[in-house]
């Protein structure tokens, strides 16, 4: 760990030298002019022991952005260190996104304060802060939580105002109408609320593992900070918060460290009391890293981890049917939008005995698609066909080119297809209150190659290419699938044609509580199938893979076999049609598992996938 704040940025900062020195050579020219002789100490060596001069540097490197309705102002702070800076402006549209559901939580009918720190949006109508600003007007009592008794006898109450940007008199308020959760004492300083959705307040998207291995990543909090000058240089916090204070801002910094025995991240951002309930939001992409909670102004500023937030949100929503409102409707796409689009290539891999044709449904029916008569819908470099009885996609098809992948940043929000009925689709009411993920069938990145790669990537945000997936699923092996052959030597030209589905079963289950959801059965398993050109043979080879618990691979096994975690199993393509009913004609003779069948063993039939050794691509 850092000894000083000035030590992590002594570290994280290529010229900090040359900055000190220039920084502390105006101060002393300053300071001497105002006749001191205070400014004789201020050399760059007592860095780390002056706590004015470590400010001065600080506050140089270290700003606060004002957020505005349309974006975020870097022109009227501090100095940045150039790498935030250009991390800032570089994302600005999708940081200012995430802005959108960070609020002030305002009360009424407390006796002094005008508001009690910020808090945000983690699902439609519930929010996140911390413990210690709940109970500003908040209590436990034997009956629940309930709000405090406030001025003149009524009891307090709180409202998210998301706007509170500097020089606009805007609003945009939700009052909170619950607190769901005060957590103890002994536990992460944070609390949930329960508010009322407003549109154009958004949730932020939690990364729901630990945060860190050995990287420092740039973050930033997003907050609405307070004068806050008993526990600050009065002086320094005007300067580097221009003297306005409880509007949002987002203040960047870098990650220094985070401790594997407490779910604690620490970073240098620069913050104030009403910082306390911030997101700590990763620069690169928006996700929350972590729930500010406590800092020492110029020292030390410390998160709950987000992976902590999302266990919560998830034990709320699961164990509290009601919690959350139900969801406004999906954005829809527009038909029109769509034109052009090229679709899944049969002869992507080459014409003839090279060709991957769909398959046939054999007794299923495809969703009517308004301007496709065979019911497929086209995206950049994929399609789905939808099913006409399930709401999800029967399955996909999607062409990969390794040679011409372009890695690009997650940008994209779900959204429904408007050339289905809404009757043949379903959004997020699938996925509220529960402890399902959206999985994307398609993965975001494989359609991402080629010139048209950004709007590839963005078609995979549709809802019809999610599947219900639940949070516990093990998919590091069902993931990486297109990477292992992609990387084989055996595929010829780094091109890969993959089809992609769910295993439908009439014993699936529903939710029993799901408004808006009751309807659509929630698939157990996942199929997939990989087809390259191999190197050698210059013939298809196609490989079949299954996400299980094990129902699938049951009949394999001699002994009764029992149910255990999700993983991912390479078998016969045989196997995949005859518990789908799909029809996946020539590819069942490119099948190196094909005459695997009989009295072949399970190592021989089904055998677990846990790394790229373990595929069998070529015939033994």
């Amino acid at each position: 760990m850092y000894r000083s704040q000035i030590d992590q940025v002594r570290r994280t900062t290529s010229d900090f030298e040359a900055r000190a020195a220039a920084i502390l050579a105006a101060d002393r020219r300053a300071t001497a002019l105002a006749g001191s002789a205070a400014a004789q100490a201020l050399v760059p060596e007592a860095l780390g022991r002056h706590g004015r001069a470590e400010a001065i540097v600080l506050a140089q490197l270290r700003p606060a952005f004002f957020v505005t309705p349309t974006g975020i102002d870097t022109t009227d702070a501090v100095e940045a260190d150039p790498r935030l800076l250009a991390l800032v402006t570089g994302n600005e549209a999708l940081l200012h996104a995430a802005s959108q559901g960070v609020g002030r939580i305002d009360l009424l009918h407390h006796p002094s304060l005008p508001y009690a720190g910020t808090g945000f949006l983690i699902d439609d109508t519930l929010a996140v802060t911390n413990r210690h600003v709940a109970l500003v007007c908040a209590e436990r009592s034997r009956s629940g939580n309930r709000m405090r008794p406030g001025r003149f006898g009524s009891p307090m109450e709180a409202r998210m105002e998301y706007h509170g940007f500097s020089g606009t008199d805007s609003r945009l308020q939700a009052e909170v109408t619950q607190v769901l959760y005060l957590a103890r004492d002994d536990e992460p300083d944070f609390a949930l609320l329960r508010v009322a959705p407003r549109d154009g307040a958004l949730p932020l998207q939690l990364l729901g593992v630990p945060p860190l291995d050995d990287r420092r990543p740039a973050v930033a909090v997003i907050g609405y900070p307070a004068e806050d000058g008993s526990r600050n240089d009065p002086d320094l916090m005007d300067a580097l918060f221009r003297g306005r204070y409880g509007v949002k801002r987002l203040a960047p910094g870098f990650v220094s460290d985070y401790s594997r025995d407490a779910p604690v991240l620490m970073a240098d951002y620069s913050s104030l009391g009403g910082n306390s309930g911030s997101p700590v939001v990763a620069l690169e992409d928006g996700r929350v890293l972590g729930l500010h909670f406590a800092g020492r102004f110029m020292d030390a500023n410390h998160a709950v981890t987000a992976d902590v937030i999302e266990a919560a949100r998830r034990a709320v929503l699961t164990r509290m049917p009601g919690t959350a409102l139900p969801a406004p409707e999906a954005p829809v796409s527009a038909s029109a939008g769509f034109a052009g689009r090229n679709g899944f290539d049969p002869e992507f891999l080459g014409p003839g005995d090279l060709s991957v044709p769909l398959p046939g449904l054999g007794p299923w029916q495809a969703a009517p698609v308004s301007d496709a008569a065979d019911g497929v819908l086209r995206y950049r470099n994929f399609s789905v066909i939808q099913s006409a009885t399930r709401r999800l996609a029967l399955l996909t098809a999607v062409n990969i080119d390794g040679a011409q992948a372009r890695r690009l940043k997650r940008r994209g929000s779900w959204r429904l297809d408007g050339r289905l009925d809404p009757a043949h689709q379903i959004g997020n009411e699938l996925y509220l209150r529960n402890a399902l993920d959206r999985g994307h069938l398609v993965r975001r990145r494989d359609p991402g190659w080629g010139p048209e790669a950004a709007e590839a990537e963005g078609d995979t945000f549709h809802y019809t290419n999610s599947a219900p997936q639940h949070e516990d699923l093990n998919q590091k092996d069902w993931l990486g699938l297109e990477d292992y052959i992609l990387d084989a030597a055996e595929t010829r030209g780094f091109r890969v044609s993959v089809l992609t589905g769910p295993v439908f079963r009439d014993t699936d289950r529903r939710l029993r509580t799901q408004p808006g959801a009751e309807d659509v059965p929630i698939p157990e398993e996942f199929w997939k199938i990989a087809v390259m050109v191999h190197a050698g043979t210059g013939r298809l080879s196609a490989t079949g893979y299954v996400l299980s618990q094990g129902r699938m691979i049951r009949p394999l096994v001699e002994s009764a076999f029992v149910y255990g975690s999700y993983r991912t199993y390479q078998l016969p393509i045989a196997r995949i049609a005859a518990e789908t009913g799909l029809d996946f004609g020539p590819l069942l003779a490119a099948d190196p598992l094909g005459a695997a069948q009989g009295e072949a063993t399970l190592a021989e039939v089904a055998h677990v996938i846990d790394g790229a050794d373990s595929l069998v691509l070529s015939p033994r």
